[in-house]
């Protein structure tokens, strides 16, 4: 479980105002899925982002500070969920040099947290039939190894506004 971290607070105010003013400008496709190959698979809306410099460039490098590692952007894209669109377990990659970096940016006041659905899940790998959830806290940021098998779930029923998460599909380079 030490491979999974949590960056509260993530982006400082500039950049975060920008982020979300992006995501709001920008155009969502829906019919996105986790995996292809699961029956369970639910389309849910995206939004490719690996075209613009905010995301490729100076977010990365936001990204690498953190990690102490650097990375190529193979994809860069937002996820958004809303009630009933829940992902599906899957992996990113299974490569040993892959890392996923999620975003939240959908602002739920934390008082609400508990309540509202919308975690990441992950099984962990070296603990046998356990579940991990992490809430998707306004501005948390969260990276893995892209080979643990995770999911994202939609906001419940009572939150009228969409899960957005930006994901960073890494490649380590150093």
């Amino acid at each position: 479980m030490d491979q999974i971290k949590v960056y509260d607070n993530f982006l400082n105010s500039e950049h975060l105002i920008k982020c979300k003013q992006i995501i709001k400008d920008g155009k969502w496709d829906y019919g996105h899925n986790s995996n292809n190959n699961n029956k369970m698979n639910t389309p849910f809306f995206y939004m490719d982002l690996k075209q613009n410099d905010f995301f490729t460039f100076e977010l990365k490098e936001k990204i690498e500070t953190e990690l102490g590692l650097k990375v190529t952007v193979e994809r860069v894209y937002a996820n958004g969920q809303t009630f009933g669109l829940d992902g599906c377990f899957h992996q990113d990659s299974t490569d040993s040099d892959t890392i996923t970096f999620c975003l939240y940016i959908s602002p739920i006041p934390n008082e609400d947290i508990g309540d509202i659905g919308g975690n990441i899940y992950f099984r962990v790998p070296t603990i046998e039939h356990f579940t991990l959830a992490l809430e998707p806290r306004y501005n948390r940021g969260v990276s893995f190894p892209s080979s643990f098998f995770h999911k994202g779930a939609a906001f419940n029923r009572y939150v009228k506004n969409m899960r957005i998460c930006i994901a960073w599909k890494l490649r380590v380079i150093s």
